[in-house]
Order: structure tokens, then C-alpha cells, then sequence
């Protein structure tokens, strides 16, 4: 409980001191009942004050004015009194100032009916706020309750995505296996493409080259077959893919590169092992005519070639065969 101020114990105090017996009770009985009515409301007065003090600011200035109202008249019947034994004033006199302290009371008494209107109505507020404290506390528990029921509905929800993931556990396994080598078939893809980058065709010709004697067939393939779509040294680049081919066993495919690169130089250094393996293409798809022809022409073009040598022992062996055959 909060404490009493002075002021609202000056203002009971004041009340009381109205309250004791004076020395016209014995000339009005009426007066003495109002005054021991006012006493008693005062008291309850004070009770009201204690309970809601420090509350209503208001309040507490309308007291301050009762208290003051409580102190003039106060002075004013200590003066009468006063009067009265000094100049024994007469009956009528005294009359009129009860009259003017009965008009004062029923001044006070309604300023006690504004305020206990006032405290009504802080009453009022106060079960409003009470009401609305009330709602507000069944609203959260009704979203406690709604938050609870929609937390088991995720978790539900997650257990049974859970036990989803657990029963197709192999088929992701298997589908991170497959991301795996999807990413490393594209790591490849790039780095095979990433000779078209070079700023120097000639710098591709040189790795394609290098490429062919390590015996990296398909890396050389295409960029021999890069080079060739560029129109850069294509009679080269053809004979190399027909090397590749021969090397590969796809003798159909090597004669197609070697007649390429014969076309567009037949007086390049390596004529003589181009006419060779062509002629080695031929037989190995069991064309004969063509095999002999090739070889019988290495021999009248490079005749001291060391291909040559070779394609004599080819187009003895097919004079001998054809001879034999007659």
C-alpha cells in the first residue's frame, strides 16, 4: 500500500476537527445530525483517498480545494465563536451563520457528489482495463495454442519427408554419383575445347602434334579436326587425321583425310608415307586394284624413298598373287 501523503491528512484532519461538538448541536438537532452525517462521510472519503491516491492527480486537486474550503469556513465559525462571547451577539445572528455554514456544507457536499462521480468513473476505466487484460490473455493462450498445433504439424511433416529421404536413400546416392560425373564430363568437355581459346592457331598445331606422337589419338583428332574448319594448314591437319585414322584402324576414313591433304599439296615432305598407307588402307578393305596402283605409283614418283621399299615388296606380292591365280 502507498503512503499517506500530508495533504490528504490534513484534509481528514480537518474534517474531524468540524466533526466535534460545538456549542450549537444543543440549539439544532438537525444541524447536529448533519454534521455527524458529515463526519462519517468523510471518513469513507478518506478511505477512497488512500485507495486511489497518487492515481488520480485530479482528484487530489479537488481535495486540496475542499481542504482550503474546510479551513476558511473553519476560521470563519472559530471567529463567530469568538464573537459571540466577546459582543454576545444575538440569536438571529447566530441564526444567520448557520444558515451561511449549512449553505457551505451543501456546497461541499455536492463538490462529494462530483467526486464520487469521478471515482465511478475511474472505476469504470479500471474494470475496462481489466476486461481488456482479460481478452488480451485468452487471445495469447488461444495463439500458444495455435503456434503448438502448427509446430506438430511441421514436425509431422518433417518426419515424414525424413523417412522419405531414408527410404530413397540409395536412389540419391545414385543421383549424386551421376551430379558427380555429370560435373567431371563437363570439367573434361571444357578442357578438350580449351585449345579453341589459344590465341595462336599455330600454338594448337604444335599440341596436336605433340599429342600424336604421345599417342593421345583423340585429343590430336580434335584439333587436328578444329584446324581444319578453321582453313588452317588444312593439308597438314588432313594428313595427320589420316595417320590417326590408319593408326585406329579406320582404314575407309584414312583414305578419305589422305586424298584430302594429297589434294591440296601432293609435294609435301611426307607424300611418300601418305601414298604408302594408302596403299596399306586399300589392301587392309581387300581393294586390290587400288592397293597396286598406289604402290606402282609411290614407285615411279620416290623411287629412292624408303617407302619405296616397302611398296615394291607390296606390288610383288600382288604380281605374284594375280600370276598365281591365272
Amino acid at each position: 500500500m502507498r503512503r499517506i501523503s500530508p495533504y490528504l491528512l490534513s484534509c481528514v484532519s480537518c474534517v474531524l476537527l468540524l466533526a466535534e461538538p460545538s456549542a450549537f448541536e444543543s440549539q439544532s438537532g438537525a444541524t447536529k445530525k448533519d454534521i455527524r452525517n458529515l463526519k462519517d462521510s468523510s471518513l469513507n472519503l478518506s478511505s477512497i483517498i488512500v485507495d486511489i491516491q497518487g492515481r488520480l492527480e485530479t482528484l487530489e486537486q479537488v481535495q486540496y480545494g475542499l481542504q482550503s474550503l474546510y479551513d476558511s469556513q473553519n476560521q470563519k465559525l472559530q471567529n463567530i465563536l469568538g464573537d459571540l462571547e466577546k459582543h454576545s451577539l444575538t440569536s438571529q445572528e447566530t441564526r444567520a451563520q448557520v444558515d451561511l455554514l449549512k449553505e457551505n456544507y451543501d456546497r461541499l457536499s455536492q463538490d462529494q457528489k462530483k467526486l464520487e462521480v469521478e471515482q465511478k468513473k475511474f472505476l469504470e476505466m479500471i474494470e475496462g482495463i481489466e476486461k481488456k487484460i482479460r481478452e488480451l490473455t485468452e487471445i495469447g493462450a488461444n495463439l500458444n495454442a495455435l503456434v503448438l498445433k502448427e509446430f506438430e504439424n511441421v514436425k509431422t511433416e518433417l518426419k515424414k519427408q525424413a523417412e522419405v529421404i531414408l527410404t530413397n536413400q540409395d536412389n540419391v546416392q545414385k543421383l549424386s554419383l551421376e551430379l558427380e560425373k555429370f560435373a567431371l564430363d563437363q570439367k573434361k568437355e571444357r578442357e578438350k575445347s580449351a585449345f579453341k581459346f589459344y590465341e595462336k592457331k599455330s600454338d594448337v598445331l604444335k599440341e596436336a602434334k605433340r599429342m600424336f606422337w604421345d599417342k593421345k589419338f583423340n585429343e590430336a583428332r580434335d584439333r587436328f579436326s578444329w584446324l581444319v574448319s578453321q582453313n588452317y594448314q588444312k593439308a597438314e591437319s588432313n594428313y595427320f587425321l589420316g595417320q590417326i585414322a590408319y593408326r585406329q584402324k579406320r582404314y575407309e576414313d584414312a583414305i578419305f583425310y589422305y586424298r584430302e591433304s594429297a589434294t591440296i599439296d601432293d609435294k609435301a615432305s611426307y607424300m611418300p608415307l601418305l601414298m604408302l598407307n594408302t596403299a596399306k588402307s586399300f589392301e587392309a578393305i581387300k581393294d586390290l586394284k587400288n592397293t597396286l596402283k598406289f604402290a606402282e605409283t609411290l614407285l615411279s614418283l620416290y623411287p629412292k624413298s624408303k617407302e619405296a621399299i616397302e611398296a615394291k615388296k607390296i606390288q610383288n606380292k600382288l604380281k605374284g598373287e594375280k600370276k598365281d591365280g591365272k
